[in-house]
Formats: C-alpha cells, structure tokens, sequence
C-alpha cells in the first residue's frame, strides 16, 4: 500500500530517465499528472506514472509531423498506435506496459545526450516570450 509521505508523492515518475539526463540540466514542470522536461525553450518529453490511467504511463517524446516516422525507426518493435498527430506536433509514446520500455527510454536518452534535433519541439509560449522579448507580436 502505497503513503501520502513526502517521498511518495514528490517523487519523478521514472527517476532513472533524469538521471541519465542530468548532465544536460533538464528543467522539469508538473501539471496534470505529467513530468514535462525542458532543454531551454524545447519541450523534449513528459513523464506519467498514474495509478489512476496506466495505460497512459510512460514517456512521451514530442516532435513534428515531419519527423515522426524517421525517430520512430530508432524502436522497430513499437507498434504505429504509439505514433501520434496532431496538425504540425507528433508524439512517440513509450509506455511503461510496454517489453523493452527500459530499453526504449534509454535509447531515447542516448539520442537526447547527443542532441539529436527530432526529439522536441518548441512550445508556442516559448515562442510568444521570444517575440515580447524581440518587440515582434503575432498578428
């Protein structure tokens, strides 16, 4: 059975994944249940790990249209109902039901520490910063 301590409900879902990344100095948001993981103004992945919703836990990486299909070549054995669209954003869920899920976020670290450009996407309010910061507004 599972306490409401300090511990239990502070802790990152999936700890390993940051720790691999901590070179990198990840910053981390909560909201809605899900670790979202930030390099700068890119949104790189999330992080759920809900009793709640299992079959949403896992590690979602956030790309484009244009680059799903080749990133979701580096996990041959993911089935295309991990591969998601939405208008220009995509996302290759790596759920924690899955054999391999290990496997396949530490493969998802590996081309993260080596800044491959198809895992992460910058954030519309990233984006809407950048242009107050620059004295451009989106018309």
């Amino acid at each position: 059975m599972m306490t409401n301590t300090p511990s239990a409900t502070n802790r990152e879902p999936f700890s390993f994944v940051l720790e691999e990344l901590a070179p990198l100095r990840p910053s981390v948001k909560r909201i809605f249940g899900f670790a979202y993981v930030y390099l700068d103004d890119r949104l790189l992945f999330s992080l759920r790990q809900s009793p709640k919703r299992p079959a949403s836990n896992g590690m979602w990486l956030y790309t484009t249209t244009e680059h799903i299909e080749s990133l979701a070549s580096e996990f041959p054995q993911l089935s295309r109902r991990y591969l998601w669209r939405s208008g220009k954003n995509a996302w290759v869920i790596l759920a924690s039901k899955l054999e391999g899920f290990e496997e396949y976020v530490l493969t998802a670290c590996d081309l993260i520490l080596r800044g491959d450009a198809r895992i992460g996407r910058v954030t519309r309010a990233a984006r809407t910063d950048a242009g107050k910061r620059t004295g451009r507004s989106r018309r």
